[in-house]
């Protein structure tokens, strides 16, 4: 058996009763803290690790080549990092989740490209099924393939796009239903160049209904190819590729049961990906941000501007002071998420960290490219060829880049997030009352500044929501695209309060909550300006440009690719 995924609470989550106006600081304090037996275990682990990489990945190397080094992907499943979740009767190492996400972020300080391997073969390997797979020849197959050691994935999105609610991949039954014959292609699959075994997302046609389900290929089968390897602007080296099946044979008994039609919204396939999308994003957003904030100490101790320490500035303390701050909120968010799964559901909270997260962690390497000027977009080999300390911020910048595009790009993200939270208003559940209160004695005098604004916006927030759900139906709000994505944006911002303030519990906590949420604040500011803004004629522009010529002086005097022979 595996621990991958703990039983859903019955409570309501932090983050959807925000949608509500309520901001539930009762589920928040006293703040969840990892269990010291548990911390211990995870050091074993991230250490394990983090020599693991060191010995067998030069990153800046493995930047160049695209390619991962001979012998990796044996030692790493060799050491049990593909199974960082599952029992040791399978060959895993029975982390818990947030210890999981610990080792994939110390890999990430070292090599992103090799962290996102881990982090899809943990979160969306196949042996992540195994807590909703039950007892039968599917079990059987993905045990085998477990315990002999494979490196595995999903193969869901197509070329038209992930964010399509159409899977062009089809699956047809044979055999008097005996088997299915899976046609289609697949790309930007993670570890599909290396998988033994992948669930493949496929149309199926039921009594004349269309429904997505996913099958398990074995990647030996006759018509499975992979086609290529993609490159991204960063992580270079991550095994990602295209896919092709040609009427590949798949038997009935691989079809992944479902309690939904739509396999890949049912719930329990939901909070598997919740999981793993924090393995993939949360976990080198933390550590980028951290690199980011040892770069900026490194960098502003030892410089000199006319004559003063560089940190003697205000501006550069500013910056600084901003990425620690954002560090603390990262880190906040991930310990929430995933160690407070016991007081509530926390699937929302997690979906709206993958923006929280990857976000921050991009404050944090624009902060650091802009202090450090050329350093920060000098190659690191470029440093070392004139003696100047190598830091890899170019390369990293990379690498944050692609993290706000990956599972789910971000207006995406929060477009998603908002149309949950919304549902409350529609579903006709009933909403109940209650009354957040500043008692909490604990916070400093700033901090509890921050919470009497974060419990004013949440009632601004839940009275718009209302408001707007009252004005629109379902379908007419949500084409209100805008407005649904800076609904997303402000329950973000507001979560991030919530959750920085929640675990400050000292003077040197209380400053960096301080600092989140101050510059929270700022953010939160221009969305609400945002959603109450008047717009201007985008749709004419956009008109215009997409199927006219009356914008087309914007385009001249440039050589473009579409124009090279």
């Amino acid at each position: 058996m595996t621990s991958s995924v703990a039983s859903p609470p019955t409570l309501r989550g932090f983050f959807d009763e925000l949608f509500l106006g309520r901001v539930r600081w009762d589920l928040l304090r006293p703040f969840p803290t990892q269990d010291p037996t548990d911390r211990a275990t995870g050091d074993q682990a991230v250490a394990a690790a983090t020599a693991l990489v060191r010995a067998h990945v030069d990153p800046e190397l493995l930047d160049r080549t695209g390619s991962l080094p001979v012998g990796l992907t044996d030692a790493l499943q060799d050491g049990g990092f593909y199974k960082l979740l599952m029992s040791p009767e399978l060959g895993g190492l029975a982390l818990s989740p947030f210890n999981a996400m610990r080792v994939v972020q110390a890999v990430a300080s070292w090599s992103p490209a090799v962290a996102w391997s881990l982090a899809i073969g943990n979160g969306f390997g196949s042996g992540s099924y195994l807590p909703i797979v039950e007892d039968g020849p599917l079990r059987s197959l993905i045990e085998r393939h477990v315990r002999a050691g494979i490196v595995s994935g999903s193969a869901d999105t197509e070329a038209n796009g992930a964010a399509n609610h159409r899977r062009h991949t089809t699956a047809v039954p044979v055999e008097d239903g005996r088997a299915y014959l899976v046609n289609g292609e697949k790309v930007f699959i993670g570890n599909g160049p290396l998988a033994r075994l992948l669930d493949v997302a496929c149309t199926v046609e039921v009594d004349g209904v269309r429904q997505i389900r996913y099958f398990f290929v074995e990647t030996d089968s006759p018509g499975f190819e992979v086609v290529t390897t993609q490159e991204f602007l960063g992580l270079k080296g991550a095994p990602i590729g295209v896919l092709r099946l040609t009427d590949v044979r798949v038997p009935a008994e691989n079809l992944l049961p479902a309690s939904t039609d739509e396999a890949r919204y049912a719930p329990e396939i939901a909070q598997l990906a919740t999981l793993a999308r924090t393995l993939i994003i949360a976990s080198p957003s933390l550590a980028i941000a951290k690199l980011c904030l040892g770069w900026q100490r490194n960098f502003v101790t030892r410089r000199v501007m006319d004559d003063r320490p560089l940190g003697s500035y205000e501006e550069i303390q500013r910056r600084v002071a901003e990425t620690a701050a954002d560090v603390f909120l990262v880190e906040s968010m991930v310990e929430w998420g995933l160690l407070g799964q016991d007081r509530a559901d926390t699937g929302p909270d997690l979906t709206a960290a993958k923006n929280l997260t990857s976000l921050a962690c991009w404050r944090a390497i624009d902060r650091t490219v802009g202090l450090l000027g050329g350093e920060g977009i000098e190659t690191a080999r470029s440093k070392a060829r004139r003696g100047a300390p190598a830091l890899p911020v170019e390369r990293f910048v990379r690498d944050a880049r692609g993290l706000r595009v990956a599972g789910g790009v971000d207006f995406l993200l929060d477009y998603w997030s908002a149309e949950a939270g919304l549902e409350a208003y529609y579903s006709g559940a009933p909403l109940g009352s209650f009354e957040s209160t500043v008692d909490d004695l604990a916070l400093s005098p700033r901090c509890r500044e921050h919470f009497r604004v974060l419990v004013d916006s949440a009632e601004r927030f839940g009275a718009v929501c209302a408001g707007l759900t009252r004005a629109y139906g379902r379908s007419e709000l949500m084409a209100r695209q805008r407005t649904v994505i800076t609904l997303g944006a402000l329950a973000r911002e507001l979560l991030g309060i919530a959750v920085v303030l929640a675990r400050a519990s000292s003077e040197e906590t209380f400053v960096l909550a301080d600092i989140a949420c101050s510059s929270a604040r700022v953010r939160l500011a221009g969305l609400w300006a945002q959603l109450d803004a008047a717009d201007p004629d985008f749709a004419g522009v956009a008109d215009e440009l997409l199927h006219g010529t009356g914008f087309d002086f914007l385009t001249t005097d440039i050589v473009s690719v579409e124009d090279q022979p």
